[in-house]
C-alpha cells in the first residue's frame, strides 16, 4: 500500500473525532428500534440458492448489524457487527464455542491488551481491523490484516485474487475498512473478469425490526447495503485495511489475554488443505 500523507491521516482523524463528538451528544433512545433486534439467519443460503454456480461463498454464518440485540451502536459499531459475523461463522463451524460476545465484551477484553484503556469499555469507540484481529487472537484465532491500495492497478488485482483463493479454501467472512465504514465480504464471483462482483454483507442497516432474508425478494426494499455489488464500486480507489482469519487453536480455549502459545497445536480454517492459504497469502501480500 501507498504511503499516506499526515495531513490525510489528520483529516481523517478529524472526522471520525466529530462523528464520535456528534454521537455522545445524540437524544438517548432517539435510535431505538421497534424490537429487539435479531442477527439475519439463513442469508448466506438465500445468496447461495440465487448465485451462479461459480460464485464463492462463505460458510453458513449469521449477519449482524447495527442495533442488534439491544446494543444500540449507530454509527459507531460498523466494526463490531463484522467480527460478531466472523465469529457467528467460527462458531457455526464447530471451532468457537464460547457464547457471542457483546459489544461491551468486546471492549473489555481490549482494555485488557497492550495500547488500550479501560475508559473504552461502554464507550462509541471505532475500531478498524488490526483492533479485531487483536480481539479474535484472545480467542485463539490467528488472522491476517494487511492493506490494499486500490489506486495500483497491481494491488486491486491482487485483492481480486486473494480473496478468490480465500472463498475457495477457507470460506469464511472477510472484513474491509476504507477507514471510514468497515463492511463484511461474504462471496466473490469471478466468471466475467471484467466484471468481477462481491457479496457485501454491510452492517450500516437501519432497521426498525430484526432481518430475514425473505426481506431481500422485494427489490424496492430498503437493505440494499447487502448483496452483489460490482468489486470496482465498491473498492474504490483508496486504501483499504483487510483481515483474513486464517487459523484457529483448536480445541479453543476461549478469551485469554495472555500472550499466544506458539508452541500450541493450530488448524488451518481451509477446508481443501492441499494448499496454504496462509502460506499463499503472506508470500503474496
Amino acid at each position: 500500500a501507498g504511503m499516506e500523507s499526515k495531513a490525510d491521516y489528520d483529516e481523517e482523524a478529524a472526522i471520525k473525532a466529530a462523528i464520535e463528538a456528534s454521537l455522545r451528544e445524540e437524544i438517548p433512545g432517539s435510535n431505538k428500534p421497534e424490537e429487539t433486534l435479531k442477527p439475519a439467519i439463513g442469508l448466506v443460503e438465500y445468496y447461495r440458492d440465487r448465485s451462479s454456480t461459480d460464485a464463492l461463498l462463505v460458510s453458513p454464518t449469521d449477519f449482524w448489524y447495527y442495533n442488534c440485540m439491544d446494543e444500540i451502536d449507530r454509527g459507531w459499531g460498523c466494526t463490531y457487527r463484522v467480527m460478531q459475523t466472523i465469529f457467528s461463522n467460527l462458531q457455526k463451524r464447530g471451532r468457537l464455542k464460547e457464547k457471542m460476545p457483546t459489544l461491551r465484551r468486546i471492549q473489555e477484553v481490549l482494555s485488557e491488551l497492550p495500547g488500550y484503556s479501560k475508559s473504552i469499555i461502554g464507550s462509541k469507540k471505532w475500531l478498524e481491523p488490526p483492533d479485531a484481529n487483536r480481539f479474535l487472537t484472545t480467542y485463539g484465532v490467528k488472522s491476517y490484516d494487511t492493506k490494499y491500495d486500490m489506486k495500483s492497478r497491481e494491488q486491486h488485482n491482487k485483492l481480486i485474487m486473494d480473496l478468490e483463493h480465500f472463498f475457495q479454501n477457507v470460506k469464511a467472512p472477510v472484513m474491509v475498512d476504507d477507514k471510514m465504514k468497515t463492511f463484511g465480504i461474504a462471496g466473490i464471483s469471478c466468471a466475467d473478469r471484467k466484471n468481477v462482483e462481491v457479496l457485501v454483507f454491510d452492517p450500516h442497516l437501519h432497521a426498525k425490526k430484526s432481518v430475514n432474508p425473505s426481506d431481500f425478494d422485494d427489490p424496492k426494499g430498503t437493505l440494499d447495503r447487502v448483496g452483489w455489488k460490482k468489486f470496482d464500486d465498491h473498492f474504490k480507489r483508496k486504501t483499504w485495511m483487510v483481515l483474513f482469519p486464517m487459523s484457529i487453536e483448536y480445541p479453543s480455549r476461549g478469551a485469554q489475554t495472555s500472550a499466544m502459545d506458539d508452541s500450541a497445536d493450530w488448524e488451518l480454517l481451509e477446508e481443501d488443505r492441499s494448499t496454504s492459504t496462509c502460506g499463499r497469502l503472506c508470500t503474496i501480500l
